[in-house]
């Protein structure tokens, strides 16, 4: 049940830091989010995509990546945490961390904000034709996942 609770609270933490950052983008470019294009196979969820993405301030994107850095955090102590109260009770430990948080810590772990803007940036800079593609997407299929194969 805690765990549900404390679930939700990250899902609502990231939505609302990612609100300021489509907010003004959205507003401003004929509401792009509600387009076909732009939230593909009629997913129900607004995409955060290269569109958005290119036309967001830099302390914006700073302020989504903080969203998820923290999400990704919090999920990491609470993990911890159940697992050490499974040894305690000697019981196996439970892990609980997706692949993509996994893959987030690992992959950015001596990685600045800064520096993953820049990343996201260049992809996008590189593959002007895929702007529809969520930056989420961007971030664990051209960056994530190729940076944990070079460490294999």
């Amino acid at each position: 049940m805690k765990k549900s609770l404390l679930r939700l609270g990250l899902a609502l933490v990231l939505a609302l830091t990612c609100a300021a950052a489509q907010a003004a983008p959205a507003a401003s470019s004929n509401n792009l989010v509600g387009d076909p294009a732009m939230n593909p196979a009629g997913n129900p969820v607004d995409q955060f995509t290269g569109e958005i993405w290119v036309n967001t301030t830099e302390s914006d994107k700073a302020a989504y990546l903080f969203g998820i850095d923290s999400a990704v955090t919090v999920e990491y102590f609470v993990n911890a945490k159940m697992t050490e109260k499974a040894a305690k009770a000697g019981k196996k430990p439970a892990y609980t961390l997706s692949p993509f948080e996994k893959g987030w810590m690992e992959a950015f772990a001596n990685t600045s904000r800064s520096d993953l803007i820049k990343l996201v940036d260049e992809w996008y800079a590189a593959h002007p034709k895929e702007l529809q593609r969520p930056v989420l997407g961007v971030i664990w299929y051209e960056i994530i996942t190729p940076r944990l194969a070079a460490k294999k």
